[in-house]
């Protein structure tokens, strides 16, 4: 392969933007190195997407564009590097055009400095009017582009003594956005910390957290339900949503905030509503680790609430997240419910990725079956799982462990828990929090199984197999409803 960095840039193009790549280098303004770049642009995207070919060589690449000419490595690394650059112009611009509110302030700010006075008025009291305009409109740059709109209007304002009044209301106007800029941020970069924490974050102090404790939040949320009750629902969100998770042993905490969530969604752009959803499924998770195993219920109705809106991409008509269909399928397994699993996939396994819905529709028929109680038709399934993704790949293993206790082929069984232990504790990617709630849950198997196959009388089995079930109740461990159940079936 010729130049790999080229070759990553052009495959994560789609289809629609390899199209408009090829209208940005056909235009002059943007490509001023001329004519030759296009011939070999589109020699190189004959190969898209895979760009895998054997013929994707520098030398056979060449030949094609100059028949007659002897190979120049250096040619070649010229062409490269120009469609490089103009690839990188392209997502730059991209990205310009697509965040229209960033662009048409800049276009203000450019009317501003070259002092077109009644284009200038025109085009910001458009784009305050659409500002105003709250449904679907919120995201986190929203307070921040209202404010800079004001801004741009005061500097424009300060040239003329006539508009001296219009000045001071938007002095006035854009301290009450760079409040709830500034709040809003700081909340949710403090909410970020907070679930980052159980994951991947390392620090152990930090200057956002400690802003926010000791800013009085309930204080200023008073203050801006009093003077702008039209915006201060999307505080709340924000600040509940932050309290959610600091007082994550409150269950009350979490429901207030789903409550502010669904009454003001509608304030919300798609990708913020979908950052809603992901942040109440992050708490119900947390929660139902941690040992309130009862959240498992909750974070099924946020499921179906979810589905039930759409907001289960980021974007319309993105493909769903490999981890979203995951675990909306290990939540309702939790909860055994087979037909519904069986529904939800039926309907949105053709949502998934193609290349990974052979695989993921195996892992689902496998959860399925194992609800059923078919264990033998569960292993065919999970056989055909690739192994391949370092969270399914857990729960293929513990799955695994599962249906050798039920088949009752206790030596494997302890062979197996005991080489999945040591590569869970060689796994530096998985978060500390699950890494050892799945070291419990080997460890807790292989105890249940020592007693199931011992030769204990029964006041001596009774006794270990209690005393276990006390060691289970009170540790955070994957499966603790399964391992209490198998107790219960011995006790039984």
């Amino acid at each position: 392969m010729f130049n790999s960095r080229l070759i990553k840039i052009l495959q994560a193009f789609t289809p629609l933007e390899l199209k408009e790549f090829r209208k940005f280098i056909e235009t002059p303004f943007f490509n001023k190195e001329g004519s030759y770049l296009l011939r070999f642009f589109d020699e190189v995207k004959k190969y898209y997407p895979g760009f895998t070919d054997a013929e994707l060589e520098k030398g056979n690449l060449f030949k094609k564009l100059y028949k007659d000419k002897e190979f120049s490595d250096a040619t070649m690394r010229k062409l490269s590097s120009g469609i490089i650059k103009l690839a990188e112009q392209f997502l730059r611009y991209k990205a310009f055009t697509e965040n229209t509110d960033a662009a048409e302030l800049l276009y203000i700010q450019k009317l501003r400095e070259k002092r077109i006075e009644k284009l200038f008025e025109s085009e910001s009291a458009a784009l305050e009017k659409k500002l105003s305009v709250l449904e679907n409109s919120v995201d986190l740059d929203y307070f921040r582009n209202r404010y800079k709109l004001e801004l741009e209007k005061i500097n424009f304002y300060l040239d003329f003594n006539h508009l001296l009044k219009k000045q001071q209301e938007s002095l006035q106007a854009v301290q009450g956005y760079l409040v709830y800029d500034s709040l809003l941020n700081l909340l949710d970069i403090g909410f970020n910390i907070l679930v980052g924490s159980t994951t991947m974050y390392k620090g152990e102090e930090n200057t956002v957290l400690e802003l926010l404790q000791r800013t009085d939040l309930e204080g200023f949320g008073r203050i801006l339900e009093k003077n702008t009750p039209e915006l201060f629902p999307v505080y709340e969100l924000f600040y509940r949503r932050y309290l959610s998770f600091l007082n994550i042993e409150e269950d009350e905490s979490y429901y207030r905030y789903k409550e502010a969530a669904l009454r003001s969604l509608s304030y919300f752009t798609w990708e913020n509503q979908f950052t809603i959803f992901v942040s109440l499924q992050n708490i119900c998770t947390r929660k139902f680790v941690e040992g309130k195993r009862y959240f498992s219920a909750e974070l099924h109705e946020v499921h179906k609430e979810m589905l039930g809106r759409g907001l289960y991409v980021q974007k319309k008509g993105d493909y769903m997240n490999l981890h979203t269909y995951r675990n909306i399928v290990l939540t309702a397994f939790n909860l055994v419910k087979p037909e519904w699993i069986s529904d939800f996939m039926e309907q949105y396994i053709d949502r998934i990725l193609p290349e990974q819905r052979e695989s993921l529709g195996a892992w689902t028929r496998a959860q399925i079956h194992y609800c059923r109680k078919e264990y033998g038709d569960a292993i065919k399934e999970l056989q055909s799982v690739k192994n391949d993704h370092f969270l399914s790949k857990h729960e293929i293993k513990t799955m695994t462990m599962k249906m050798f206790y039920e088949l009752k082929d206790f030596e494997p069984a302890i062979s197996f828990a005991d080489s999945y232990r040591h590569m869970i504790t060689n796994d530096k990617t998985f978060a500390v929090l699950h890494r050892n709630s799945y070291t419990n849950f080997c460890l807790f198997y292989t105890r249940l199984i020592r007693i199931v196959t011992s030769n204990f009388e029964s006041p001596k089995r009774s006794e270990e197999l209690h005393f276990l079930k006390s060691e289970i109740t009170r540790t955070a461990t994957n499966s603790k409803e399964w391992l209490l159940a198998k107790i219960e079936e011995l006790n039984g």
